[in-house]
């Protein structure tokens, strides 16, 4: 139960005992019953009692906060307007639960109508006028926000993942996509209830919180299953994040929220599992209740914490790997945090989008909203939070959001009244991609800024230069500049050095310090095994060649390797230097080897081009459809650990997006299309430097 709505519940127990005493033992104990969010069993213990259901206010007022904490909205609003209309004096809380109810179906006139009706009934000294006022406020945000665009389209993952009881923080395994970790305080869970103290208690206890998984299946999220009895143990365990792309799991273990001890876990065989856990060493300190955290590219660590010298409430802090030791936690600062509560943050692939959910009432609709910050280098400082509106948030808490790799899903959990229980998971398929999930070329991991109180960017990758004045307008398709080609066979390099052409190649790159070098194998299709797969083959082999570069002095922020379908008898690889402007490009490439290919017809090595990402891997991919795709290719930036298959090259955007739309029907959710600019990928800072030249990407960037 968050903190928002055990104040509440609080206050209404303190209402109806001031009100009268208890009439007999039933109400007693269906009193104690709520007080530990048995709900069910509150209900039942009074309607025991048909007289107590029938004429006693106290009675159906506690039934119908019950019935409002189990989601049942419509008994619940049914019961107290029964008692505003019938009683000449009604609880004051009856008008509260009504906004509550009414802020939840997001009729927020409405809603905020009610909260000033219980808004009169409190002395001008009462502490809970404040909580009030800021409901009021929510509401306000609410009505200026229920009618901008929906970003996604949200759904609730379902009873094979949800329950009656809670469910929460899920994190999606960075290794595989089709598996979601979560933790959940439900019934069977390790040690049974407990009573405030640990204490084993089987009446009025609460679970403690395990970690589960599910796993994606025909389209289908399958059924909850718990972590192995080793990490889950009587005591609370909440997955935190992980790290090593996926290899480590980071987890809080502790008998409270408040004192603890974060873990790590590497996932070993049951065999080869002890009793003996992995402390993770890190300024997150879980004896203070410091587990909501992040974890980026292993070296950034953020993390929310009421440490003394914050802005109120939990704040956002940030520490650094350096030299082999975690720098001292800094604030992240007064554009992120407030008085009141920062938590759940997430950071972006791209090093500076920031995603956390705050209760500040100036943008909140209800409780914890999901907001956006993003650092502006060039101000040094954060932009200000931005909610991401409905439906990823709602009038209740909204937390633990995060993206998956592929830019157009999102996960987080929230209490909305219109799921399974207290907390659910959910899903969300956004309509636009987000940027932000684009590792930018050159960008190695998130870089650590020396500078307090920021999350520094990564460095740049290099940019477009705009062309000159007196460039032309627009630039025809011609074909990209000859390249230095060099016939090879084989499928590997054990044993042979490195190659004189390949000496020389990097020697050339010396010559040309800003440009990318873009090395194509081109693979001749044969039919003993897919496409797809002969393509991974050749990658590894240009991978080989770009280690070797590397060792020759060449940056690998530098090197974009790629592969393509060939009608030679042969595999061969191309070695072309990129430039960045046009229409100053680089002329042809001396030939350094002894055989050159033929003429290159590919349309994927024409100037400027549209392709189509269908899937990102980081292993061996056969998929049969895929092959029959035009202009496949699979290309990798050489400092980045993935794959990215795209399909057609169009010398438009428009036709671009009718194959984009096609993959999408063909199953391929994620499609979503990318320009190349001389062999190179560009992100959209890059393609705005071109818009002159090229007045097409106003597409591309206007999507």
């Amino acid at each position: 139960m968050s903190l928002r709505y055990g104040c509440f519940l609080v206050l209404v127990l303190c209402a109806t005992g001031a009100v009268a005493q208890p009439k007999n033992t039933l109400k007693k104990e269906a009193k104690a019953y709520l007080a530990a969010n048995h709900y069910e069993d509150a209900i039942r213990t009074l309607e025991q009692s048909r007289q107590l259901v029938k004429s006693d206010e106290e009675s159906r007022f506690l039934l119908a906060v019950c019935y409002f904490q189990l989601n049942n909205l419509a008994q619940a609003q049914q019961l107290l307007g029964e008692l505003t209309t019938t009683e000449k004096s009604p609880y004051p809380e009856c008008w509260l639960y009504l906004g509550k109810i009414y802020h939840a179906q997001q009729q927020f006139a409405r809603a905020a109508e009610h909260y000033k009706l219980y808004l009169r009934t409190l002395r001008s000294e009462d502490s809970n006028r404040r909580m009030i006022i800021e409901e009021i406020r929510r509401c306000d945000n609410g009505v200026r926000l229920v009618f901008g665009e929906a970003p996604a389209v949200v759904e609730n993952l379902g009873p094979q993942v949800n329950s009656t009881a809670d469910e929460f923080a899920p994190l999606l395994s960075p290794s595989r996509s089709s598996q979601l970790y979560f933790s959940a305080v439900r019934p069977g869970n390790t040690g049974g209830p407990r009573d405030k103290h640990a204490r084993p208690d089987e009446q009025y206890g609460q679970e403690l919180s395990d970690m589960f998984t599910t796993t994606l299946e025909g389209g289908a999220w399958q059924a909850a299953q718990p972590l192995h009895y080793l990490l889950n143990s009587p005591q609370h365990e909440y997955l935190c994040g992980f790290a090593n792309e996926g290899q480590v799991l980071l987890y809080y273990q502790g008998w409270n929220w408040e004192k603890g001890e974060i873990f790590a876990d590497t996932f070993q065989q049951n065999a080869q599992r002890s009793l003996r856990t992995t402390p993770f060493l890190a300024p997150a300190r879980g004896n203070a209740g410091e587990y909501q955290l992040y974890l980026a590219a292993d070296t950034l660590l953020l993390f929310a914490s009421r440490r003394p010298g914050g802005y109120g409430g939990l704040d956002l802090y940030r520490s650094a790997l350096r030299n082999g030791r975690w720098t001292a936690p800094e604030n992240l600062g007064p554009e992120i945090n407030s008085a009141y509560d920062e938590t759940t943050p997430f950071l972006a692939r791209d090093g500076v989008t920031l995603y956390f959910s705050t209760n500040n009432s100036s943008i909140s609709v209800g409780g914890l909203d999901v907001v956006q910050a993003v650092y502006l280098p060039g101000a040094a400082r954060w932009s200000a939070p931005r909610n991401l509106g409905f439906p990823i948030n709602s009038s209740a808490d909204d937390a633990h959001f995060s993206l998956a790799r592929d830019g157009f899903t999102g996960f987080f959990s929230s209490a909305r009244k219109d799921g399974q229980g207290q907390r659910d998971l959910y899903i969300a398929y956004f309509t636009k991609y987000r940027q932000e999930m684009e590792l930018p070329v050159g960008a190695a991991s998130v870089a650590v800024p020396p500078a307090p109180a920021v999350v520094q960017p990564p460095a740049a990758p290099p940019r477009v230069v705009a062309a000159p004045v007196s460039a032309p307008v627009s630039a025809p398709p011609l074909a990209a500049a000859p390249a230095a080609q060099w016939s090879v066979s084989g499928s590997s390099l054990s044993g042979l050095g490195v190659p004189a052409w390949l000496a020389e190649v990097a020697g050339k790159a010396r010559q040309y310090p800003t440009d990318y070098l873009v090395l194509t194998g081109y693979v001749p299709f044969q039919g003993n095994q897919p496409l797809t797969v002969q393509f991974f083959e050749a990658m590894e082999q240009l991978q080989e060649y770009s280690r070797q570069l590397q060792q020759q002095g060449v940056a690998a922020t530098r090197i974009f390797l790629r592969t393509l379908r060939s009608t030679d008898p042969a595999f061969t690889v191309a070695a072309t230097f990129a430039p960045l402007t046009y229409p100053a490009l680089r002329p042809a490439v001396p030939v350094l080897g002894q055989t050159t290919r033929s003429e290159r017809t590919a349309a994927s090595d024409q100037v400027l081009v549209y392709k189509v990402q269908v899937v990102s891997v980081q292993k061996a991919y056969a998929n049969a459809a895929l092959d029959q795709q035009p202009e496949l290719m699979l290309e990798n930036a050489a400092n980045l650990p993935y794959l990215r298959y795209t399909a057609g090259a169009t010398p438009t955007f428009k036709v671009a997006e009718g194959l984009r739309r096609q993959l999408v029907r063909d199953g391929y959710s994620g499609a979503y299309i990318v320009p190349y600019f001389c062999g190179v990928r560009l992100d959209k800072d890059q393609a705005r430097t071109l818009v002159e030249q090229f007045p097409d990407l106003n597409e591309f960037l206007g999507r």
